[in-house]
């Protein structure tokens, strides 16, 4: 059996009725190279050319093409016919998106109830993982936009700020720590107690491990007595007493206030790292992404936090 795609047929009919590839890609909101690639492979598939192409970058169907063609369109009419008869409600655009820990946990979910009261009809798919993950489904198309702790990559990525998220250090509310918040001690004086720190890949250690290289401290001289890629987790063990750790102080904002932990500025000029939506930089968005990217950029991300 032939391995055809219905993304093959689709991008080949599109490309028949128009007469370009280009335009063809634009419709289908997908890059030229990506169209272009999937006309070769069904081309391979089937044995021969579907299209003449001429030196202006026009196309006409060759025979092989002109007999697919009513084909390829029965198959997308009936495919399409399916869909309306699966359809349970109106009209909806899903939105796929990747985040890691903190923003998935603190900033996203606020993000998309806001913007779902502009856009009632749409629906998400959010997964979780750390900022080195999330920059990889991107690149893999497994998601359209990303949400991340830290820029990787400006070249292949283009990345909005969001918020300045300020990293802090936490400890256990316990006598010792209280006689240290008393003394006005920082973070920075602390990072030689027992350390609790998130995985390579997450934004916030990257983001850590950045502050370790300007303040000129070796990351040999902290006693990690645990790796863990969970916000809360690493909170729990604070609490219960394992050690300390340097978290954004978003995600232990409402242990603070509860008193449950107590929090060290690492240094008397606070230590901030970006909270960024990633995409593509060679993403052809569709009009439903602009607009929620927009939304992202022009919402006040400390005022909806804050409510």
């Amino acid at each position: 059996m032939l391995d055809i795609n219905l993304k093959q047929l689709q991008v080949f009919v599109t490309a028949a009725q128009l007469g370009s590839f280009t335009r063809a890609a634009q419709t289908l909101y997908i890059t030229q190279p990506t169209a272009s690639a999937h006309i070769q492979s069904l081309e391979e598939l089937l044995g021969g050319s579907l299209f003449f192409r001429d030196s202006r970058r026009r196309i006409t169907l060759t025979p092989l093409g002109t007999t697919l063609l009513p084909y390829a369109q029965d198959i997308l009419d009936r495919c399409q016919a399916l869909h309306q008869l699966a359809q349970q409600q109106p009209a909806q655009a899903t939105l796929q998106i990747a985040a890691s820990s903190v923003p998935a946990q603190y900033l996203v979910p606020t993000l998309i109830s806001a913007f779902s009261v502009q856009q009632p009809n749409c629906r998400y798919q959010l997964q979780k993982s750390d900022t080195a993950q999330v920059h990889q489904m991107l690149a893999q198309g497994d998601v359209r936009i990303g949400f991340v702790g830290s820029v990787l990559d400006a070249s292949q990525y283009t990345y909005h700020l969001l918020l300045q998220d300020k990293l802090i250090l936490v400890a256990a509310n316990n006598a010792y720590f209280q006689q240290k918040k008393a003394q006005n001690a920082l973070g920075h004086q602390l990072l030689r107690h027992p350390m609790i720190c998130r995985e390579p890949g997450s934004g916030t250690r990257q983001q850590f491990d950045s502050y370790l290289k300007e303040i000129h401290f070796s990351a040999q001289e902290l006693n990690i007595v645990a790796q863990m890629d969970q916000p809360e987790s690493i909170l729990n063990a604070v609490e219960a007493g394992l050690g300390v750790t340097v978290c954004s102080s978003l995600a232990a904002r409402d242990r603070i206030a509860s008193g449950r932990l107590l929090a060290f500025e690492l240094q008397q000029q606070s230590f901030y790292r970006g909270l960024y939506l990633a995409v593509c930089s060679d993403c052809v968005l569709t009009p439903f992404e602009q607009s929620f990217i927009q939304f992202c950029q022009n919402t006040s991300c400390p005022a909806l936090l804050n409510n």
